[in-house]
């Protein structure tokens, strides 16, 4: 499956017999980067205390932990509308509409309202955008501002596991799972887009993305020019795309050589024969302790067992450890193995390319023996960056490479958050996300007229 069961697939990877020759290979056949040495942070204040608070935070309940999205809405009060989107590629996405908010009376069929696609990150979902508590999370301040707030769900997350073809079967085919961020940008991108227009009778809306949900915005207004008219201005927190400057301990540095290699992750996708249900689940694979790639903030907070913060580190300053039981039951979401190897070969490769089949399979697929890359200058759109300092998976020297790739006058705003310790889940998880990049982003929007 291309299901990330992440804990047995890394036991898998560490006992391949070809590894070591595969990493000499990559170094050899491909430039590699040279990742970040950044200074080391002083683990101190919030830190100092945040293991206990962690393990306090983890023996409470949270009121909103088995509640999906549209649940969520209903709670807090928010009308909404449920529609499944299909795909050119036959994949069935599902959409929630956020359509009033109990702040206004003001209901979106009503006309004049501008309309916001927010599109969820590597590892999320929609409710992802949901884990600041009432008006503090993007959709309900979106909402209650004014905008009509459309939550996308990617392919492949547990709202968006159906297909046209009843063949392709999420659970038990293999074949369903044969994506990338690629076909998510060509494909699911455009098919949400054109949703929200034909609904709402607009031209163009303002596109909110994080993390995966850049990647498939650079993809989709590199690849497809005419999804630059559509778009009155793109929000992009954690820009990710180039990546060579990954950092040498970052756990995504050591595992890129593993499983960029196109040949050598196949076997891995087809021994992860099943889903993990719950995020603890992990633990019946784990043969090898996670505290020796987690990332440092993590480890210090003892957190190392769930994925995403063990990918992206805990900032103890910015997390209400409250929160955590709503965090762990929900994210990470699936996570599809070829996106994982696509950004893989991107951090090899020093490139934003396309899907690296090898040799054979390039000229097959795209008619020449190398991947082409993604030209980013293709982009017209009015764009903004927001990046963390502490960001493992969009470094900021490489968002700045990612900005010189395009156009002169495209990047209307490449703002760092201005808080040293912001990670990459920071945009979603901070207490404070939406006075350091939320209120930035509404105040943006309000220089765009409806069009």
């Amino acid at each position: 499956m291309y299901f990330l069961t992440f804990f047995k697939f890394l036991n898998i990877l560490y006992s391949f017999s070809a590894t070591l020759s595969t990493i000499r290979a990559l170094k050899t056949s491909e430039q590699m980067c040279t990742p970040t040495q950044p200074s080391p942070l002083r683990l101190t204040g919030a830190f100092s205390t945040c293991s206990e608070s962690v393990k306090e935070g983890l023996n409470q309940r949270h009121p909103d932990q088995t509640r999906d999205t549209s649940q969520l809405l209903q709670k807090y009060g928010y009308p909404f509308q449920t529609y499944n989107v299909i795909t050119k590629d036959s994949y069935i996405l599902t959409v929630y509409r956020i359509t009033g908010s109990p702040k206004s009376t003001r209901k979106s069929h009503s006309g004049g309202k501008q309309s916001v696609y927010l599109n969820h990150g590597f590892g999320g979902a929609s409710n992802t955008w949901n884990f600041q508590p009432k008006s503090r999370n993007l959709p309900f301040k979106l909402a209650d501002a004014g905008y009509d707030v459309w939550l996308a769900n990617g392919r492949g997350t547990t709202y968006s596991l159906k297909h046209t073809n009843t063949r392709y079967t999420a659970n038990r085919d293999t074949g369903y799972w044969n994506f990338s961020f690629h076909e998510m940008g060509i494909y699911d991108v455009p098919a949400v887009t054109n949703k929200i227009l034909s609904e709402t009778n607009s031209r163009k809306i303002f596109y909110i993305g994080h993390s995966m949900g850049t990647t498939q915005y650079f993809i989709a207004l590199s690849e497809l020019p005419e999804m630059n008219d559509k778009i009155a201005a793109g929000f992009l927190l954690a820009p990710t795309a180039y990546m060579g400057h990954v950092k040498r301990e970052s756990p995504l540095r050591l595992l890129a050589p593993l499983l960029a290699n196109h040949p050598q992750h196949r076997p891995t996708n087809t021994s992860m024969s099943g889903k993990f249900e719950n995020i603890h689940h992990l633990r019946q694979y784990l043969k090898r302790s996670p505290n020796e790639i987690c990332d440092p903030t993590a480890k210090k907070c003892g957190i190392c067992d769930n994925v995403m913060f063990l990918l992206f580190g805990y900032d103890a300053w910015q997390m209400n450890a409250t929160e955590l039981p709503n965090i762990l039951a929900k994210y990470p979401n699936n996570i599809p193995m070829k996106c994982l190897a696509h950004y893989s070969q991107n951090i090899v490769s020093c490139k934003f390319q396309k899907y690296d089949y090898g040799e054979d399979g390039n000229i097959k697929e795209y008619g020449s023996q190398k991947a082409p890359e993604y030209n980013l200058r293709n982009i017209r759109a009015p764009t903004y960056f927001f990046y963390g300092e502490q960001d493992t998976l969009a470094p900021p020297n490489d968002v700045q490479i990612t900005a010189s790739k395009m156009q002169n006058g495209v990047l209307k705003g490449n703002y760092k958050v201005k808080n040293k310790f912001f990670n990459h889940v920071d945009f979603i998880l901070a207490k404070d996300a939406n006075k350091l990049v939320y209120n930035k982003i509404l105040s943006e929007m309000k220089k765009f007229r409806r069009n």
